[in-house]
């Protein structure tokens, strides 16, 4: 059989059968078997939904209209 059939063949194959055939290729040699580098994950900056309030809203309770709205309506 040759490369380029070969690889016709591997494209033909659905992708979960297609991964292990690569991963079973990739364990007959010795050399890929070193681990592929990650790339460093960077921390999330979340914003500060407190923060903001306070800087809106100074050091007010604010209602829970959702609350007040569910008491208000009449079954």
């Amino acid at each position: 059989m040759r490369v380029n059939e070969l690889i016709e063949e591997v494209k033909a194959l659905p992708p979960r059968q297609r991964r292990k055939f690569i991963e079973s290729v990739r364990k007959l040699d010795p050399t890929s078997a070193t681990p592929e580098p990650r790339l460093p994950k960077k921390a999330i900056r979340w914003p500060n939904a407190a923060g903001r309030r306070r800087k809106i809203f100074g050091n007010k309770v604010l209602p829970n209209l959702v609350l007040l709205e569910r008491n208000e309506e009449h079954y």
